[in-house]
């Protein structure tokens, strides 16, 4: 099974960075070869030049053909500086030009995923409708009327829908992965402008149609479910576990092995590892599990269903608050081991590591500069983390499944940009996955396999391998030195 890299050191605006870094070089060599033909002209100014020119005429005019001659083309000094310069104006005109077909090409994708979306959903509609009308009209009329007006194939399959639409819903995403980003980049289309347009019909007053976003569509749902004391968000209470229940990750594999032993029932956990740099300093790899909870009325675990929705608007969240919190607590008990300032660590790089709502949250913290931490590495599985706005000298990394409909929940692909490399992984028929449920397809296990086949095909990948250099930086300095590994319950109370 292979891996699709896409971003990062192969992706196009990484390209384009390299053009524009190339015609600054090329700008630079240009002024300076400029520079040398200025000082090649002076010569024949030059009142020793001037003066042979009465004493010996014709070694005067040797010196200032050869004068000429070095400035002129093929080979001349002014020549190959305009060369150079022009080189420039060109890279970097075709950079531009690369950057606008990718955005064009980007607005383009996305509209046909809206268009589709809504073209989708509204087939859906009706075929759901024709499916309950089918069923109502099989079990009202006499068996061989049924029999007669319907033929066999169709009779069965309405029959199978009715009885476990869920699985007929979850088998189809699992075959055709694109269908989730048309269904999350239609709803808000549907929401903001066919509803209107239907209610308008009965209501007067409803309000006219608008397209919606898709952060308003969320805090439309959540704002709903407030409305009935549902998928509340709460304060966090962070403790620590006198006894971590893992080892400090020295591989990609083990990072989201780790991952997925998190959790403790009615509690959420964090894991935080202080690793020594073998300078006196030291990074930090922070481990967020993912959902826990999936019922919509949230309990004391923060890791739950209201979470996902309110990191995916845009709000803060208990579940942030509680890492920042457990980062801070690892930071302060290392600074009182060493006897250093809390400052000092703090100015110390930081990954941020997570599997499906631990990667939102992992890059929520990475896109909020003013929460104190150096954020210099996110690692996400299964997360769907398009939308968050993480800075460009953050390095991300983020690991999906192609049958795993949860990274597509935000109805987008991750940013092509040079610091954000995306893999991608076709799961079927691997181990741990059952053909047709997209939900084997999102579990923690998949996804540590899915991290060691990175890392092995990192080795002959060289895009890959810079992907993975400051994480494999950071296991090299776990595998050679202690580090030391920080657990903490964390619960929520409600506000």
């Amino acid at each position: 099974m292979t891996l699709t890299v896409t971003g990062g050191a192969v992706g196009v605006l990484a390209r384009v960075e390299d053009m524009r870094a190339t015609a600054d070089v090329l700008d630079a060599k240009g002024d300076a070869a400029r520079e040398l033909a200025l000082r090649v002209a002076a010569v024949a100014t030059h009142e020793a030049v001037l003066s042979s020119q009465v004493l010996s005429p014709m070694t005067g005019g040797r010196v200032l053909a050869e004068v000429a001659q070095a400035q002129l083309p093929p080979e001349g000094l002014a020549w190959v500086a305009l060369e150079y310069e022009a080189a420039a104006v060109f890279l970097r005109g075709s950079a531009t030009v690369y950057e606008e077909t990718d955005a064009a090409l980007a607005r383009l994708a996305e509209a046909g995923r809206g268009v589709t979306g809504v073209v989708v959903l509204n087939a859906g509609l009706l075929a759901a409708g024709g499916i309950a009308l089918s069923s109502l009209l099989l079990d009202a009329l006499p068996a061989d009327v049924a029999d007669a007006l319907t033929p066999d194939a169709f009779a069965a399959w309405v029959e199978e829908v009715g009885q476990d639409p869920l699985d007929t819903v979850l088998g189809g995403l699992y075959d055709e992965p694109w269908v989730t980003d048309s269904i999350v980049a239609g709803v808000p289309w549907v929401l903001g402008t066919e509803v209107p347009l239907v209610l308008s019909a009965i209501t007067p007053w409803t309000f006219p149609p608008v397209p919606l976003s898709y952060e308003q569509v969320l805090a439309g749902v959540i704002g709903a479910g407030g409305l009935l004391g549902l998928l509340a968000d709460g304060t966090p209470t962070v403790t620590p576990d006198p006894a971590p229940d893992g080892t400090a990750a020295d591989s990609l594999a083990a990072l989201f092995g780790n991952i997925g032993r998190l959790g403790d029932g009615d509690a959420s956990e964090v894991r935080v590892t202080a690793v020594p740099d073998g300078a006196g300093g030291h990074s930090w790899i922070v481990e967020i599990p993912g959902t826990q909870d999936w019922a919509p009325e949230s309990g004391s675990n923060p890791s739950n269903l209201a979470t996902n929705l309110h990191l995916m608007a845009g709000h803060d969240t208990a579940m942030e608050a509680a890492v920042l919190e457990a980062v801070h607590q690892s930071m302060s008990e290392v600074a009182a081991q060493q006897g250093v300032p809390l400052s000092e660590l703090q100015s110390q790089p930081v990954t941020l590591a997570g599997h499906s709502q631990g990667g939102i949250v992992a890059a929520a913290l990475a896109a909020d500069p003013g929460n104190g931490l150096h954020v210099t590495q996110v690692v996400t599985g299964g997360s769907p983390v398009a939308g968050m706005d993480v800075p460009d000298d953050v390095a991300v990394l983020s690991i999906e499944h192609t049958q795993d409909p949860v990274p597509r929940l935000d109805g987008s692909p991750n940013p092509g940009s040079p610091g954000w490399t995306t893999v991608t992984r076709d799961v079927d028929g691997a181990d741990g996955v059952t053909a047709g449920s997209p939900i084997s397809a999102h579990g923690g296990g998949v996804y540590a396999d899915t991290a060691a086949l990175v890392s092995a095909q990192a080795a002959d990948d060289p895009a890959l391998a810079l992907a993975l250099q400051g994480l494999e930086t950071q296991f090299a300095q776990v595998r050679d030195g202690e580090a030391q590994v920080f657990q903490y319950d964390v619960t929520q109370e409600h506000r």
